[in-house]
């Protein structure tokens, strides 16, 4: 009974994680794109999809802490096998993923309840942080799958760093245009 207890742990802990990164990636991607208007095709997906995504990575995130934080119990109690990394090194990678849902739940709060926030979207950039924290968390715990964890969560931090890098310059060209026009 204990064995299917803590196989079914590891499988929702490892199952959740596996759609929270990818869902968590696309809600970050959208969400450059919600107030970039270009490209005006992803910013009009984006302004569609972005808060939905966003719920729904949000919903498998607390899965996967809560699953998670059960594998961690079961693994400390000696109920499930040890990992193949050191003990200290999985205690660090759950304390960045615990880093990353509180950063990622602190812009959730900047969305849901932007008048108690003195600047809501400097606050709610706190899910780009949020993101980064959970990607270090993936490669770090989410050694399970070698080699593709990497490259994954390196890909996915190149493609959100150049959709940042668009948003960022599309917002100085705005700024420099409105200058000129003065």
């Amino acid at each position: 009974m204990a064995g299917a207890l803590v196989s079914l742990v590891w499988l929702l802990d490892r199952g959740t994680a596996l759609v929270t990164l990818p869902s968590l990636w696309v809600a970050v991607l959208t969400g450059v794109f919600v107030r970039t208007r270009y490209p005006p095709s992803l910013h009009r997906f984006s302004n569609r999809w972005h808060t939905r995504i966003s719920m729904f990575a949000l919903i498998v995130a607390a899965m996967h802490a809560v699953t998670g934080s059960l594998d961690a119990v079961l693994l400390e109690a000696g109920i499930a096998p040890a990992p193949a990394y050191p003990n200290w090194f999985f205690l660090a990678g759950v304390g960045v993923g615990l880093l990353s849902l509180v950063a990622t739940l602190v812009a959730v709060a900047s969305f849901l309840a932007p008048w108690r926030f003195d600047n809501p979207s400097l606050v709610h950039a706190l899910a780009y942080l949020g993101f980064a924290f959970g990607v270090v968390h993936a490669i770090a715990v989410g050694t399970d799958v070698v080699g593709l964890t990497e490259r994954l969560a390196l890909g996915s931090l190149v493609v959100v760093g150049g959709a940042l890098a668009l948003k960022i310059a599309v917002g100085v060209g705005t700024a420099v245009r409105g200058v000129a026009a003065r």
